[in-house]
């Protein structure tokens, strides 16, 4: 039997940050400024950013993210791995609910159980798709047996779709939306719609001394410049910008500290396959080659991302290099003559469904707009509220869409979910035995030298393909005040480091 060496990282971990000591009776609050309110608060049910990024705080999975992507210890203290396909995660003990009750296996199992469950609709099932049994061993330790090696299996768990909610709060409430009853370093204290959500430290938090804030208070900030402004003048303490014009100006400020790091999340242009004209792989190909991804990354972003393929750029380990992706490079002539031969000799019309908000890529969208002109096609963009925006994701009932995908170094994780025929966020209605047949193959491997060949194929075939036009991984971009200290940033957007923010 070997068993991971998680409790040599847990204590490298520990070893991050030692608690401040601070005055008596002076509490401590961190104000941050977000532009997007969040679509709900179940980890297992969420899909947008900006409720993972409350989640964060709230829940805790098995396994979690750090700092550099590495899997590292949360609600599981150490894993037994006897063979490829068993799992034996042994739980930390005394860890309490936001409700007092104890987290125990019961609840592993149920939350599990439940993101199985097609009922649930959670895209975290994706991950637990090869699932045979979990069982629990003892109160403090269950087992999970796949049906076939999973090489992303322990990266699926590292989700927030795969928190670890209370049993007995889901059988209370029916669904977590609304409330909140996690294990996570704070506890939901106060929400007011589309103004702001204030968290208060769990006193009761499984890490000795954290988090060392007492309070952390959202508020919903649409527009980006007012962000900044929020920050140098010290109503916020800090903010996540992601316009490259906002940016640009707070990088000018001395007294402002900027972070940013490239991302693993992924801009794309995606299309109901179901829908005329984009049932044609002719079509969405030449809607591919009138793209410019650096002319959309320059302007949309002020030049902050990477121009990508379907994997994350920043997953350097596995993604191609654009020039060989082929319909990666515009080329405005074979465009045009793929789409007379489509049948639509002087283009056609569509909509684009987007948002005005970062994630809803409005700018992402009128870039498109501009550039499809050059093959006599027109975009006519359908702007919508936040809420339909994700309603109309979610029911499918879009031409095409600008999204904002959660990515991953690993690709199992980041496109199993989202393009094969079953995967939970499969919005695209995309079926092809192909790329099915690719993504089945891909995470059954455990070596990366046999699976190296495999995404490298699965690559061309799906920007020849073409459901979902990869654009650009964008850069994560917080801005601080100087006062803030300890904070750091996950690739993959991930709050989580607020535990150990300091101020």
């Amino acid at each position: 039997m070997r068993k991971m060496a998680f409790l040599a990282l847990l204590a490298a971990l520990f070893a991050l940050a030692v608690p401040q000591v601070f005055a008596a009776g002076t509490e401590k609050v961190l104000t941050l400024g977000v532009d997007q309110e969040v679509i709900g608060l179940d980890p297992n049910i969420v899909t947008s950013f900006s409720s993972h990024r409350r989640v964060d705080l709230l829940y805790n999975k098995l396994v979690r993210h750090n700092e550099n992507l590495e899997i590292v210890p949360d609600l599981a203290q150490d894993i037994d791995i006897p063979d490829n396909v068993t799992y034996i995660f042994n739980l930390r003990k005394g860890v309490k609910f936001h409700n007092g009750q104890e987290m125990t296996a019961d609840d592993v199992v149920f939350s599990l159980n439940r993101i199985l469950d097609p009922k649930t609709a959670s895209p975290g099932r994706s991950y637990l798709t090869t699932v045979k049994s979990i069982d629990k061993l003892s109160a403090y330790s269950v087992k999970v047996v796949l049906t076939a090696p999973l090489a992303s299996f322990l990266e699926g768990l590292a989700s927030n779709n795969c928190a670890i909610v209370s049993k007995a709060a889901v059988e209370q409430y029916g669904n977590l939306q609304k409330v909140e009853v996690g294990t996570g370093p704070f506890m939901l204290k106060e929400w007011v719609p589309d103004n702001s959500m204030t968290l208060v430290k769990n006193p009761d938090y499984f890490e000795k001394g954290a988090p060392y804030l007492d309070k952390v208070i959202f508020r919903i900030i649409p527009e980006q410049a007012s962000l900044l402004a929020g920050v140098k003048s010290g109503t916020l303490d800090m903010a996540t910008i992601n316009d490259g014009s906002t940016i640009m100006l707070a990088k000018r400020d001395s007294n402002l500290v900027v972070m940013q790091k490239p991302g693993v999340n992924v801009r794309t242009f995606g299309f109901n396959v179901t829908h005329k004209p984009f049932d044609d792989e002719r079509v969405r190909q030449a809607i591919s080659l009138a793209i410019d991804r650096t002319e959309v990354v320059t302007v949309a972003e002020f030049g902050m991302g990477s121009p990508t393929g379907p994997i994350p750029v920043s997953a350097t380990q596995w993604a191609l290099p654009l020039s060989k992706i082929p319909y990666s490079t515009p080329d405005y002539a074979k465009a045009k003559a793929l789409l007379a031969q489509a049948g639509y000799p002087n283009g056609f019309t569509f909509s684009i469904v987007t948002a005005n908000s970062y994630e809803g890529g409005l700018s992402v969208a009128q870039v498109i707009q501009n550039q499809l002109k050059k093959i006599g096609v027109n975009a006519e963009l359908d702007v919508v509220e936040w809420g339909i925006y994700i309603d109309r994701w979610v029911k499918r009932t879009f031409d095409s869409m600008v999204e904002l995908r959660g990515g991953s170094s690993e690709p199992d994780r980041f496109l199993y979910r989202m393009i094969h025929s079953t995967g939970g966020v499969n919005n695209f209605m995309f079926k092809d035995a192909e790329v099915d047949a690719l993504l089945d193959k891909g995470r059954a491997l455990t070596k990366v030298s046999d699976r190296k060949p495999i995404y490298d194929q699965l690559q061309i075939a799906l920007a020849t393909k073409a459901p979902i036009i990869f654009l650009y991984a964008p850069f994560e971009t917080t801005v601080l005040s100087k006062s803030v200290k300890g904070f750091k940033q996950v690739g993959n957007g991930s709050l989580y480091y607020l535990t150990y923010a300091q101020k």
